[in-house]
């Protein structure tokens, strides 16, 4: 009751500040311009071909409307851009019984990124603003980095790197600072030189493989009683691809929601049908009192463990100073720790593929597509935020991701679709 008490007391003062240094058109404008920045995501979820065409350039308009902001307006800005794109963070705590903090999380969110936005606001002049914009946002706080602004790409025509999301930045200051006879005509040439050009040949693996999609809420996951039959529709799942003749099935992330080290029965079932397929699921594993979030994969009739590299800020590692991390964790996780992580990123051979292994999170970031591999199969369990747009970023970032390296990436799935995400294609070989 006292944290609740002082959590609305600490809000209310923010709310105080907010009416005293904020006018409302500075809001709305900061609002249409997180809006528009953010567009992609929800503009992802039509499928629609028009939509994605129009996409980045509301993402041009976007930053446009952002650098024209006074300092108050960027911080607007940063902080509706950090709820649009975050909001669903606060979604998992309804399943540690502490949904009252979903509000204050979600403004916590909120604050961090109009921190960071509100750094870009202190040169005078808009282009400097806009060179600051685009500098910070390859600030991620905690080492959490799916504020990409370079994925706003992923849609539409232009290439979704530094090159295309540099020159989208340079129209957009184009258009607020020259001439009206010539800033048009530059704003299009940036766009132009903005425009991906080749379509990046990619691994395919050469092999049929079976993605699972489980839609099993968070909530029923965990519970004891239902583990044996969570154990026995996976068991049905393999043989429904074995009879399919699949060389490899792949079950999403603690698609077997138990310590597979302890399950000495299911082990050597698992070991026994993986003389007729490849299983590779997910699962956690317990050894000398540390527990990991792993991909176990079965392979004529031996079970070999890849633990995650890199784990989720505030999801599975606390990443402050062990005496806050230590509090936090006894406050509101009932003194659980922190997941253990593998020295390094994990490969496994499959068919004579080199597979490099990815447990949600992680298939989001650059240290899991360094060495050479073929392809990459990503293990995900989305049950902590459905119903939300998290899902939709995740899919756009791998889709960034796997443009970027240049690899397809197989990705099974419990709470959204599973799919193989390939490099985005560039417009000229589209049409």
């Amino acid at each position: 009751m006292k944290l609740r008490n002082f959590l609305l007391a600490w809000c209310s003062l923010c709310l105080k500040f907010l009416n005293r240094h904020f006018s409302t058109k500075i809001i709305i404008k900061a609002f249409v311009g997180a809006f528009l920045l953010a567009n992609f995501i929800f503009l992802s979820l039509l499928e629609n071909s028009l939509a994605d065409f129009c996409s980045p350039f509301l993402t041009l308009a976007g930053i446009y409307i952002i650098i024209n902001l006074p300092r108050a307006g960027f911080f607007t800005a940063g902080f509706f851009t950090g709820i649009l794109w975050f909001y669903w963070i606060s979604f998992s705590f309804i399943y540690y019984e502490l949904s009252f903090l979903i509000p204050f999380v979600i403004i916590f969110v909120g604050l961090i990124y109009g921190l960071i936005f509100w750094l870009a606001s202190f040169p005078s002049f808009v282009a400097l603003r806009a060179v600051m914009l685009f500098l910070v946002s390859y600030i991620h706080p905690f080492g959490f980095n799916w504020l990409n602004l370079e994925a706003t790409l992923v849609l539409g025509i232009f290439e979704p790197s530094v090159r295309g999301l540099i020159f989208v930045f340079l129209a957009a200051i184009a258009l607020a600072c020259l001439p009206k006879i010539y800033k048009f005509i530059a704003a299009f040439v940036c766009l132009v030189c903005a425009l991906q050009f080749h379509t990046p040949a990619y691994k395919s693996l050469p092999f049929k493989i079976k993605l699972e999609n489980t839609q099993i809420s968070q909530d029923l996951k965990w519970q004891k009683e239902m583990k044996n039959e969570f154990i026995n529709e996976n068991l049905a799942l393999i043989e429904r691809a074995i009879d399919g003749n699949f060389t490899a099935i792949v079950l999403p992330e603690s698609a077997f929601p138990l310590f597979m080290t302890h399950e000495k029965n299911l082990v050597a079932e698992l070991k026994e049908k993986s003389h007729q397929i490849t299983i590779i699921a997910g699962a956690l594993a317990y050894e000398d009192k540390l527990s990991y979030n792993s991909t176990f994969v079965f392979s004529d009739g031996q079970m070999t463990r890849l633990d995650k590299f890199i784990l989720v800020p505030f999801g599975e590692e606390i990443p402050l100073p062990k005496f806050i991390k230590d509090t936090i964790n006894r406050l509101f996780f009932s003194g659980a720790s922190d997941f253990a992580t593998a020295s390094s990123v994990s490969d496994y051979e499959l068919a004579g593929a080199k597979i490099r292994n990815a447990i949600c999170y992680e298939a989001t970031r650059d240290e899991l597509f360094s060495g050479e591999f073929d392809a990459m199969i990503a293990i995900t369990n989305n049950g902590w935020f459905v119903p939300s747009t998290e899902p939709a970023l995740q899919r756009l970032l791998l889709k960034y991701y796997a443009t970027k390296y240049v690899k397809a990436i197989y990705h099974s799935v419990n709470g959204s679709p599973s799919e193989i995400i390939t490099p985005k294609i560039s417009v000229f070989d589209k049409f």
